[in-house]
Formats: structure tokens, sequence, C-alpha cells
């Protein structure tokens, strides 16, 4: 009996599960080798994670390189107690961080933990602009609060969908735990598909029970 219980809601939960068509990956940066002693340490550009590229830009107009991008390390004062980044600033020019897929894509963004190194309510304006796949821009400001090296998480409206690429404030803020919504490589299956799987299975079981009852000694 356990056996033809198992069958029955595998099947069930394998057409639901594949009913769905998005999965979700957090950028944390817990692939950055921690340093002993120094408070940050710089990071190579692109930071690739998860099929994501993250690098800096700085100007008016996002025409130019930005900074180099530092990882907070355990003996900085501002550690929140995991790996944060931040972008140096390119001096007159500033420095934002631009987050793209690898493979030029699209994605969502769900959410991010930021820690401002302000206390100061004009340090801890933090914005990020949002590109679609259809054209122009969306944004969100924050004010971060005033605990340093505490993350706090930010939340996305549904207008950060469907995006080629975001653009963030980067050198008054440390970020971290970038949440992203991908479009799944498993191909859905449509939910009349997954019931008559799940009557299919049912049925299977019927005859089985129905077998072991004309074969049962009487």
């Amino acid at each position: 009996m356990k056996e033809t219980r198992f069958c029955a809601f595998a099947m069930l939960f394998a057409g639901f599960a594949n009913s769905g068509n998005a999965a979700v990956t957090t950028l944390d940066f817990n692939s950055i080798p921690l340093h002993p002693s120094n408070h940050e340490i710089s990071v190579s550009k692109p930071y690739l994670e998860d099929g994501f590229k993250l690098t800096t830009l700085a100007g008016v107009s996002f025409q130019l390189s930005g900074g180099t991008i530092y990882a907070i390390m355990p003996s900085s004062p501002y550690w929140t107690g995991s790996v944060g980044l931040y972008s140096g600033v390119v001096t007159n020019y500033g420095s934002a961080f631009l987050l793209e897929k690898q493979d030029g894509g699209t994605f969502d963004l769900l959410s991010m933990d930021a820690a401002s190194f302000w206390t100061i309510s004009s340090g801890r304006q933090f914005s990020v602009y949002g590109y679609p796949q259809a054209g122009s821009f969306v944004s969100q400001s924050f004010l971060l609060d005033a605990t340093t090296n505490t993350l706090e998480t930010l939340y996305f409206n549904d207008s950060f969908k469907n995006l080629n690429k975001i653009i963030f404030s980067s050198t008054y803020a440390q970020v971290d735990n970038i949440k992203l919504g991908i479009a799944s490589s498993i191909s859905s299956v449509p939910l009349p598909g997954a019931a008559w799987m799940l009557m299919g299975g049912l049925g299977f079981i019927s005859r089985r029970n129905i077998a072991k009852t004309l074969r049962w000694p009487r």
C-alpha cells in the first residue's frame, strides 16, 4: 500500500512541479575567499556568479569604467556576518554597479540586502534602476537605516521584471544576497497534463488492486 501511495503522490508532484516556469538564484558572494587581516580586498571585474556578471560604471551617463570592486572582510568594522561588495569612487565621476546575465538574457530583481557606511541621511540614500527588455527604465529609492554593520532587505515591485540589466548605488553602501528570478530550463507541463498524469496513475493503482483481489486466496 505504501508503494502505491508513493506512486500517486510522485505523479501528482511531478505534474505540478513542472507547471512552474521560473527559478530563483541568490548572489551571495560566498565564493570570495576571506582574508585574515585586511578590512577589504579587491575583486576582479567582472565578478561572475551563477550565470550573472557584476561590474562598475562611472560618469553622468555611465559611459566610463567604474571603480574597483571591494569585498568587506571580517576584520572590518562594517562586517555584517557575510561578504558584501561595494565600489571605490572614481574621482569626480562616482561609481555604480552594473548587473547583467552573462548570456545576455532577461531576469527579475526580487530583493537585495544592503548596509550603508554612513549614519547621516544624505549618505544613506540608495537607488536602483532597472532596464526592462521592452525599453525605458524603472527605479526604486530607499533610505537605508543607520546601523552600518547590519544588512536590511530591500524588496522590489513588479516593475522590476523581464530586465536586461540593473544599475545601482555602490559607493556609500555594501550589497549582499541579490535575489533574482530567471526563466527555468525545465519545460513547463500545463495543469491539464498534470491532471491526466495523476488520473493515469490512479487508474494504474486501481487495476493493481483489482488484480490483487482476484488473486487473493479465499
